[in-house]
């Protein structure tokens, strides 16, 4: 499938040219259309204030949806130890019995550090998509853990 290998291109390279790689497991809700939660990983690198992440989610309340998304961030603001980014990428929705479209992203996240290794995250990010998957255009809050190694 398409989106998939563009995905799985996406995470190689940032692994292939990754000095430390970020993997991160995250839970959201989607209020698109319908309220729904979803969960999902991550896979990313920093390179000192910019970020680049890959992402898969999956929703199954309503329609069974698949989001693959490719997020760029840039660090704007530290608030004691935590990180403060702006984002912005694009998704793949891949919805299970109805049309896929693309869609634009952008938000802000926090990152707070648990440990050297381990932190802790919540995004904001709104969707805005193609008119065929225009009905998923709404906000979504994600709250979840990235390990840097």
């Amino acid at each position: 499938c398409m989106k998939l290998k563009l995905t799985l291109a996406a995470l190689l390279f940032a692994v292939g040219t990754a000095q430390a790689v970020e993997l991160g497991i995250n839970g959201s809700r989607d209020t698109a259309n319908t309220d729904r939660s979803g969960f999902g990983f991550t896979i990313g690198q920093k390179y000192d204030k910019v970020g680049v992440t890959a992402g898969f989610d999956r929703y199954k309340s309503g329609v069974d949806l698949d989001k693959y998304s490719v997020v760029g961030s840039y660090d704007v603001a530290n608030i004691g130890k935590s990180t403060v980014a702006v984002k912005v990428g694009i998704a793949y929705l891949d919805q299970k019995g109805a049309a896929d479209g693309y869609a634009g992203l952008m938000g802000a996240g926090i990152s707070m550090p648990i440990t050297s290794s381990l932190a802790a995250t919540v995004d904001y990010r709104y969707q805005a998509g193609q008119s065929r998957v225009s009905s998923l255009d709404g906000s979504t809050v994600s709250a979840g853990l990235k390990y840097s190694f």
